[in-house]
């Protein structure tokens, strides 16, 4: 009986998200108001670095969108759900055709794919995050995405500020970067990244902690086989000089990163040694915890209204 009471109180839900990168979908248990990963996929059809040099999504990118969204999703089904949930954010908020992307993508998978806003995308995000990694003191959540990049600063599990820049590890570099690196590049790249980073929330933080595709990522940079969960100043300097080293195909074969992630991977960890030196600290804490979380957690708070 007790078994039968446990079984009964466990919901396996997903959540899918198209970001500006990519398409993920999180397969997760939900344990008394708790969540257990079960599984998660991605793809990455990069549509922001679309959006950012036409301001459309395209019919061809909408289709390779789509195709990733049954990618994820007939992966997700072999561990079997009985809720899905869907979100899109900054590439298809700024696209000029992202509403009819979004009906179409809702039809494709059968439930509606909502446009999460800047502002709940934070809040979203957070709570995934906090769920896991909340500190006592002040700290700041950064969820760093393919074209924007979300900062909360919080005590404990409380949202005292955020803001939304629009400076995103895909988006930079594919304005900034070549493949690999030529001298000079990254240089730039900062120098039009400062002044978006000096619009940051300004606090004294002792603990920052990182979610999205970089954050998950760049452990995997250092090693492989231990990717660690803390990264400091020493460690991301070793991966700007790993990923630089050859081009991002070569680099994908070393480390076992996505080709597309690697080019990612250039713009995310300049961004973030300009935030940690604008926060003045040395290291940042990786949180496998997000938006994809937050979504699951506040549909199981408000059901359908979990988007709002």
């Amino acid at each position: 009986m007790a078994g039968d009471a446990e079984a009964a109180g466990r919901r396996r839900l997903t959540a899918v998200d198209v970001g500006s990168n990519t398409v993920h979908a999180l397969v997760a248990a939900a344990v008394q108001g708790r969540l257990e990963d079960v599984a998660h996929y991605v793809e990455m059809p990069e549509l922001g670095a679309e959006v950012g040099r036409t301001g459309r999504i395209g019919e061809a990118k909408a289709e390779e969108a789509i195709a990733a969204l049954h990618a994820v999703l007939g992966r997700a089904r072999e561990h079997g759900y009985e809720q899905l949930i869907a979100g899109a954010t900054a590439a298809v908020r700024r696209a000029a055709d992202g509403e009819g992307f979004l009906t179409r993508a809702s039809a494709a998978i059968g439930v509606p794919v909502r446009l999460i806003s800047e502002q709940r995308e934070a809040e979203l995000s957070f709570r995934g995050v906090a769920s896991r990694h909340a500190a006592r003191r002040g700290w700041l959540m950064v969820d760093m995405g393919g074209a924007s990049t979300e900062l909360v600063l919080a005590e404990g599990e409380e949202i005292r500020r955020w803001v939304s820049l629009e400076l995103g590890s895909g988006s930079y570099a594919a304005r900034f970067l070549s493949d690999p690196p030529r001298p000079g590049e990254r240089e730039a790249l900062r120098a039009a990244a400062l002044p978006v980073v000096r619009r940051a929330i300004e606090a004294d933080v002792q603990k920052l902690v990182m979610t999205g595709g970089t954050a998950s990522n760049l452990p995997l940079v250092i090693s492989p086989q231990r990717p660690p969960t803390v990264l400091d100043t020493k460690a991301l300097l070793t991966a700007v000089e790993r990923l630089d080293r050859e081009a991002a195909a070569a680099v994908a074969e070393r480390t076992g990163v996505p080709e597309a992630r690697v080019r990612a991977l250039r713009g995310g960890v300049e961004i973030l040694l300009l935030l940690l030196d604008f926060y003045g600290l040395d290291r940042v804490h990786v949180s496998h915890e997000g938006l994809r979380h937050g979504m699951l957690l506040a549909y199981l708070q408000r059901g359908e209204d979990w988007w709002r």
